[in-house]
């Protein structure tokens, strides 16, 4: 039996072990020896007799304590039914009283102390209320704290779960668009004859390997995912050739760093998608990196079609892809993210984060 765990005000059973057991006895035990301390201290040293008293007041005190605690409690208190919990609970430690004012006036007495039986409804009888009460809050009150820290804990074991299924649900969302665009482009290529089309296969191939398996995890090496946008952007350049601008610059050191995969590549995406994808003119992207010990600054820009519609406005600035990223953020780096998206002349997204070491 460990000794620490005995003590653990938090730890609760589902079954009657010995270390159960032993708790509740020490329990008992403990009211045991500072009734007989008090009350014989009280009455010149008769410690034994004040013992006994306890003893046969002991099984009175047992049963109200422990159906407060193991009924009254889940069934009323658990249930916010309050009203009815303190109605019983005060109901049945009057009735406690009276039976042990009982064993008092017609036992204990005449036996111990050689008195005369008095009346059983006097003022006494109040304290005797207001002893099982406290006896009983003690229990109560463990009780009420240890189903908090079981609330807190299956409240954390849903938001784990509720954040996986959040995140599996993103991926899955995010997986089946890049795939169709990818394949779209090969499959262009391979009409052609174009020379291209063994890199794609080959950089299409790293990048279904890195999202099948390397990305079940809650966090990946840095560059691993930046190399995932390598290999991105060099199948974007091939689909859209010479009309395509695009530079890629990586500042900092990225070894050791660690960041949730397929986190990034949504905002390429959306460059591509509103940028490049509607404008037949020469088009342009920059995807700036910078890693500055535990932050990475990750800023993509890009030029916007000469004439954008309303709706296209509204798409640009609250898409899928970004929905998907900001709540992958929320969840993932809540508190530790800033992520600016701005639309002038070009449109701007910028992320600062903090990574994990």
């Amino acid at each position: 039996m460990s000794h620490m765990s005995m003590w653990r005000l938090d730890k609760t059973y589902h079954s009657w072990t010995g270390e159960r057991i032993a708790r509740h006895v020490l329990y008992w035990l403990g009211w045991l020896l500072f009734y007989t301390t008090i009350n014989g201290n009280y009455h010149d040293g008769q410690y034994l007799d004040w013992m006994y008293v306890e003893l046969c007041f002991m099984p009175v005190k047992l049963v109200y304590v422990y159906f407060v605690v193991y009924y009254l409690l889940p069934n009323f208190l658990f249930k916010k039914k309050y009203f009815s919990f303190f109605f019983w609970a005060v109901l049945l430690a009057t009735l406690s009283a009276i039976l042990l004012r009982f064993i008092d006036v017609y036992h204990l007495r005449p036996l111990l102390f050689d008195l005369p039986p008095y009346p059983i409804f006097n003022p006494k009888m109040f304290y005797k209320v207001l002893d099982l009460i406290y006896i009983a809050s003690l229990p109560t009150i463990i009780k009420l704290f240890q189903r908090s820290i079981t609330q807190e804990k299956d409240n954390e074991h849903l938001v784990k779960q509720r954040l996986s299924a959040e995140l599996q649900l993103l991926k899955n969302q995010l997986h089946p668009h890049f795939l169709f665009n990818t394949l779209n482009n090969l499959y262009g290529l391979v009409l052609t004859g174009d020379q291209h089309a063994p890199d794609v296969v080959l950089r299409l191939s790293n990048i279904m390997s890195y999202m099948l398996y390397e990305c079940d995890v809650d966090y990946i090496p840095l560059n691993r995912e930046l190399d995932h946008l390598r290999n991105y952007l060099e199948l974007e350049k091939v689909r859209y050739g010479e009309r395509l601008d695009l530079s890629f610059e990586v500042a900092g050191p990225i070894e050791g760093r660690q960041i949730a995969p397929l986190l990034l590549i949504g905002f390429l995406e959306n460059a591509f998608k509103h940028g490049a994808a509607k404008d037949d003119r020469q088009a342009w992207i920059r995807v700036n990196v910078w890693v500055e010990e535990q932050n990475l600054s990750f800023k993509v820009e890009n030029n916007l079609p000469e004439v954008i519609d309303e709706k296209d406005t509204q798409t640009i600035q609250s898409g899928i892809g970004l929905q998907n990223v900001r709540k992958r953020l929320q969840l993932l780096y809540p508190d530790r993210h800033e992520l600016l998206v701005q639309k002038n002349q070009s449109f701007l997204i910028h992320l600062k984060l903090q990574l994990q070491p």
